[in-house]
């Protein structure tokens, strides 16, 4: 059967067929996509596009190994996700652990064994669910694409707690250390990125991929086509933004901050550990574990204390939930203390 789904400014067709490798496009028009798979499956039907014997003879033998099955689900499925290379990452974990072993042997107790692995090995709540979530997803496959009859190992195994979420903050004297530390980096463009990142809430990702097109200086705001969620948004512009943004306006006529992500990862955890080496005031080291997403965090935290609402603070920030927001919010005590003030006044 064919599927249409709607990625942003494109739409996405795949036919799943008993017996056929997964079939996939993706085209401008709803339109064209339909008489895509109106033509696929005509096909298909008439003999033209033969079956896939190795998974149909798997289907009837059911001798797949989990490392075929894996492997088969990162070629046709992790590949269309905008989380492929980190799906793809966990599911070639997963063939490390199960890769040679029957597909039908994998069960709960070694669903177990693999989270108390993986805990022992210092991985969070969350990485031990990404996992369940791959294994969950390679045996839904075999359910429905293959019709193989085999239990998904996953089902009734409860879900660990999601991790706390992160409070730290990078203001007043950690900011103005972060960014000396910054200055001293061999990429000019590092401080602006960081400082830019303080100004906009933005993902390291969404910002590494904004090109001019997307700034609209008259109006202050930048478009964001590609987020995580998927759904695209417009993020305004605090005036000290378009100053950074002007400040670097003629480094590279495509991208604003044409750096790549490794090359960004880098020169940041220099800069933090630089900032951890010559940090001298008292108390906890505010770079002790400190990571570049708690440039969000502190961000969207700035910006909570700055009176804007939680509608305000999704549309910026691109969450769906209040939940999810919260996670990502932490108010500063001096923010609250000067509203429970005003009760007063």
């Amino acid at each position: 059967m064919a599927s249409i789904q709607k990625r942003g400014d494109t739409f996405r067709v795949r036919i799943i067929r008993k017996g056929y490798s997964t079939l996939s496009q993706t085209f401008k028009t709803r339109l064209e996509a339909i008489k895509w798979a109106r033509k696929i499956e005509t096909d298909i039907d008439q003999g033209v596009i033969k079956p896939n014997k190795t998974l149909t003879n798997r289907m009837l033998d059911q001798d797949l190994t989990f490392g075929e099955a894996a492997a088969h689900y990162i070629k046709n499925h992790s590949i269309h996700k905008r989380n492929c290379k980190t799906e793809s990452g966990t599911i070639r974990t997963l063939i490390g652990h199960w890769g040679s072993e029957n597909i039908q042997s994998i069960d709960k107790t070694k669903v177990f064994a693999l989270r108390d692995d993986l805990l022992s090995r210092g991985r969070s709540g969350d990485t031990v669910n990404h996992y369940y979530n791959a294994i969950s997803k390679i045996y839904q496959m075999l359910q429905t694409e293959w019709s193989i009859a085999v239990d998904n190992p996953i089902k009734g195994v409860k879900r660990l707690p999601a991790n706390p979420s992160r409070t730290k903050r990078i203001n007043g004297a950690a900011e103005t250390a972060l960014l000396s530390a910054c200055e001293q980096s061999k990429s000019k463009l590092l401080k602006p990125i960081v400082e830019f990142a303080l100004e906009t809430g933005m993902r390291r990702g969404e910002l590494m991929g904004l090109r001019w097109l997307d700034i609209d200086l008259p109006s202050r705001r930048a478009f964001l086509h590609i987020t995580k969620n998927g759904d695209p948004r417009q993020v305004p512009l605090t005036l000290k933004a378009v100053q950074i943004l002007n400040g670097v306006m003629h480094e590279d006529p495509e991208y604003v901050f044409p750096l790549k992500l490794d090359a960004l990862r880098r020169y940041f955890e220099k800069a933090v550990k630089t900032a951890k080496a010559n940090w001298a005031l008292n108390g906890v080291n505010p770079f002790e574990d400190c990571r570049y997403h708690d440039l969000r965090h502190e961000a969207l935290s700035r910006l909570s204390d700055a009176g804007l609402n939680v509608i305000e603070l999704s549309h910026i920030s691109g969450h769906k939930t209040l939940s999810q927001l919260a996670r990502y919010t932490h108010p500063s005590h001096q923010a609250i203390f000067a509203k429970l003030d005003k009760i007063n006044t």
